[in-house]
């Protein structure tokens, strides 16, 4: 989880716009605003939920985070990112989503399932998703616009199921 000592160094990493990518959109987080929001609830809101992923050094790697999609879905959607191109490839990504979606299903009873929206284009995060057991329901076509190119782009929608999920106890067990 976020700790307030933890804010100033995200702050530099999301408004550092050489950290975006065509997947996930360059948005500017004023300081203020961040510190705002985490005082008022930590970013931890029954439908929103934001979490840093680090390594073993505390180093802040990347985030996952939940948000109500459809006020008819049994779950959240989930977002996950690696801030710097240096981090990818590496599995920290598959590790923390991996286990915040056995959190999740562990610590929100309501929840029948989870769902990803991934860029078609973004090969790597489809392989976390599916090394993560998510699997692929359909295609939303034309659904976003490229951030870095103006052009309209599909979203391939995947899904985890309460049932086809692994226990937090089990994941941890592993370690």
């Amino acid at each position: 989880m976020f700790e307030e000592s933890d804010l100033d160094a995200y702050a530099e990493i999301v408004n550092n716009l050489s950290n975006a990518t065509p997947y996930w959109p360059p948005g500017l987080q004023p300081r203020a605003n961040l510190k705002k929001e985490f005082a008022e609830n930590s970013f931890w809101k029954p439908d929103y939920k934001l979490l840093l992923v680090t390594d073993k050094e505390g180093n802040m790697i990347g985030e996952v985070e939940t948000f109500k999609s459809s006020p008819n879905i049994k779950g959240p959607e989930v977002g996950f990112r690696i801030f710097e191109k240096k981090n990818m490839g590496r599995g920290f990504m598959t590790e923390a989503l991996r286990l915040f979606s056995a959190y999740l299903f562990q610590t929100e009873s309501s929840y029948l399932r989870l769902t990803l929206l991934i860029h078609s284009g973004n090969t790597a995060s489809l392989k976390v998703a599916e090394k993560c057991g998510y699997k692929k329901e359909g295609t939303l076509r034309n659904a976003y616009v490229d951030y870095s190119t103006g052009i309209p782009h599909s979203d391939e929608i995947l899904s985890l199921l309460r049932e086809e999920s692994p226990s937090l106890i089990e994941l941890l067990q592993k370690k």
